[in-house]
């Protein structure tokens, strides 16, 4: 039987909100939002947290695409761990999003918030009545 985390283990956000903030601070809040992701995500998926999930992977250019590519693949894994069928291709992740405008972190929120939904949802059925 697979174990489902609590959907306080990644938290939910407005896709178009997270690119605003990341737009109106001139990408700083991308930073910190990479960030918080990479640990959600680890402690989701139950394994530790490597250096392509911090923050400071981004302002290096070539890690920085492996680190997009990589978090797409470890939001991939944690979907599969609850049984979704939602994929998040690591190609658009890395190559077509970051250049349409910053897309990147919309395409990723979006999976996410599916993710959390699924949580929200397994853990309301499992609650105590």
């Amino acid at each position: 039987m697979t174990t489902v985390q609590p959907p306080s283990a990644i938290r939910k956000q407005g896709a178009w909100g997270l690119w605003w903030l990341t737009v109106i601070t001139f990408g700083i809040y991308y930073l910190v939002w990479y960030d918080r992701i990479g640990g959600e995500l680890a402690a989701a998926a139950g394994v530790s947290r490597e250096a392509w999930t911090r923050w400071w992977s981004q302002l290096i250019p070539i890690y920085g695409l492996i680190g997009l590519s990589r978090t797409a693949k470890r939001l991939n894994q944690a979907h599969t761990q609850v049984g979704s069928s939602t994929r998040v291709s690591p190609v658009v992740t890395w190559l077509w999003a970051p250049f349409w405008f910053g897309s990147h972190t919309r395409y990723l929120q979006r999976r996410i918030n599916i993710l959390v939904d699924i949580y929200s949802s397994r853990a309301a059925a499992h609650a105590p009545v």
